[in-house]
């Protein structure tokens, strides 16, 4: 690395897909020193309780652009590549600029991380360039199985929708960061061997850790003990059940975990065969996940009247029991009849 780029602020963009090991991943680069953003997603109970450590606002940003582009997080089909080229994608890149000041004010060495950035690195480098603050890149792998199952229990939909959204986001992350300095690892290593993931992370990016990470050992320690990994799966259920697509691009994720990078030529192939799939289907997904949205939207709105109308029924009965009288009034028994034939 030339003294110009080490002497330059540099930026680690955590690319992942959901479920990967991301948030793990970069609470153990703060830990070592990495600033994270000033306002923090909160934690989810029953989803990730030990936090997200991603940016809460500009990961709504991410959620405005990809309604931009007429996508959503969870959208199978790639971005179209003319959107980042658009008076709508340079107000964004305005308000990231601006985000960016927020949140990192001038740390030497901020850390990003979001899997929305997978499909929207695009947005961002000439955000950092314009700032001269250089990338550098690490892509933690997951057995795509185990993404699979985890995305299912928490979303519904079946494993092939996660498979596919899996391998679009590797496929992404991996085609648009080719240029810069990079590295992967993956999840199973970074919880069972984290001091060799964040010694190869700084050798290869050349990142000299604020803090040493022995002395981030006890709260890296105890941050990654306990049940994090769950869903577990052995590489070789990846068989023939699981598309060949699915079964190459992990492949070449796990040789490229191991310093190995293949050449991207493999991936460039299944990217472009891919694409060709989404032009021919795209249009009918696009049908159907709008009209699962709409029913979503519709039984939200069903439960949200029921938990109303029966809470106001629990309210009536409470008032009603409180009576001299054993039995409600005419008027409370009306309302109560009414209340529930309706709900």
């Amino acid at each position: 690395m030339s003294e110009t780029l080490s002497a330059r602020r540099q930026a680690i963009l955590v690319l992942g897909m959901h479920r990967s090991g991301t948030s793990a991943l970069t609470r153990v680069l703060g830990l070592c020193g990495a600033a994270l953003p000033e306002r923090l997603m909160d934690a989810a109970p029953e989803v990730n309780e030990r936090g997200f450590w991603e940016p809460r606002e500009i990961v709504a940003l991410h959620e405005e652009a990809l309604e931009a582009a007429g996508s959503v997080w969870h959208d199978i089909r790639p971005l179209p590549g003319p959107w980042f080229e658009s008076a709508a994608a340079a107000a964004f890149r305005q308000r990231l600029a601006a985000l960016l000041d927020e949140e990192f004010g001038t740390a030497a060495l901020p850390v990003v991380k979001d899997p929305r950035l997978c499909r929207l690195l695009n947005l961002w480098l000439p955000v950092l360039g314009t700032l001269d603050i250089a990338p550098c890149v690490v892509i933690p792998v997951r057995n795509p199985l185990e993404v699979a199952a985890s995305l299912r229990q928490r979303e519904g939909f079946g494993a092939a929708k996660w498979l596919m959204l899996w391998l679009g986001h590797f496929l992404a992350a991996e085609r648009e960061s080719r240029e810069l300095p990079r590295c992967f690892v993956t999840y199973e290593q970074i919880l069972t061997d984290w001091r060799s993931v964040v010694e190869r992370i700084g050798a290869v990016l050349g990142i000299a850790w604020p803090r040493a990470p022995g002395a981030a050992a006890p709260e890296i320690e105890a941050f990654l003990s306990g049940a994090l990994r769950h869903h577990a799966r052995s590489d070789d259920a990846l068989d023939d059940t699981v598309p060949v697509w699915i079964r190459d691009v992990y492949d070449w994720a796990l040789a490229a975990c191991r310093g190995a990078e293949p050449d991207g030529a493999a991936l460039d192939r299944i990217g472009a065969e891919m694409a060709g799939t989404m032009a021919a289907f795209g249009p009918v997904i696009g049908e159907l996940d709008g009209e699962i949205e709409r029913k979503s939207a519709e039984l939200r709105r069903w439960i949200d009247v029921a938990v109303e109308r029966y809470a106001l029924i629990e309210q009536l009965q409470t008032v009603a029991a409180t009576r001299e009288t054993a039995r409600p009034t005419g008027t409370l028994q009306a309302m109560l009849h009414r209340l529930r034939g309706k709900s």
